[in-house]
């Protein structure tokens, strides 16, 4: 009886992420078409065909499931880029990593790249900023002394709104070659690298991007392909 009945907290566990994960997509979708500020509960029953009630089983507000959608993109593009410059011991060259595999993957999926640019900058809540962890580089190159002594909270300003400045403009129009470098290359001056070390950071070849999991929210986007 207890193998049953744990089965089937699992089976509605798992339809309930599932739900939730419709809902947030949808979201994404539409914040692809409009603001993610004029994006309303009907835009989002509408596209996730599901009613009323089945929204506020789950959120509050529409808002509500925008900042669950950004910290569920957070989690899963941190864990998929980690897995990857986690490996790479020095600050400044884990920083280029993260930075231009955080840029090409918003760039290559365009569905994701619009809506996080389109989240409040500076961001208080850790769990809705998908550049913590390059922010948190940021200041241990500040630290180590890496980077010029400066406060942290202006190095990491630095660096993000160049990334989504950069963003912003890669998604407008295609970009001319080496527009990421451009953007880093100035950014790594700015945060007090010399010329010739900058360069060779950005001239260290980077890892391919990986591919798209097959689960949550990043799932649905793999899914939209087959």
């Amino acid at each position: 009886m207890l193998k049953i009945q744990d089965h089937r907290i699992r089976v509605a566990a798992s339809r309930r992420e599932e739900m939730q994960n419709t809902l947030i997509f949808s979201v994404l979708a539409l914040s692809y078409e409009k603001s993610i500020h004029e994006i309303d509960v009907d835009d989002v029953i509408q596209h996730a065909q599901v009613s009323r009630g089945s929204f506020y089983k789950y959120f509050p507000s529409v808002q509500a499931s925008v900042l669950a959608l950004a910290s569920q993109l957070t989690n899963e593009l941190t864990t998929e880029i980690e897995a990857i410059t986690d490996q790479i011991s020095d600050t400044a060259t884990r920083l280029v990593a993260t930075s231009k595999l955080t840029m090409r993957y918003l760039v290559k999926v365009p569905l994701i790249g619009n809506f996080l640019i389109q989240l409040p900058w500076p961001s208080q809540n850790p769990d809705t900023n998908v550049f913590k962890h390059i922010s948190a580089d940021v200041e241990l190159g500040i630290k180590e002394g890496v980077f010029t002594k400066m406060p942290a909270s202006i190095g990491c300003n630095l660096l993000v709104g160049s990334l989504i400045g950069g963003v912003h403009s890669m998604l407008s129009k295609p970009a001319s070659t080496g527009y990421e470098n451009k953007v880093l290359y100035q950014v790594l001056m700015g945060l007090g690298l010399d010329s010739k070390t900058a360069d060779d950071l950005l001239k260290i070849p980077m890892p391919s991007l990986p591919k798209l999991p097959a689960t949550g929210v990043l799932g649905k986007i793999a899914g939209m392909d087959d």
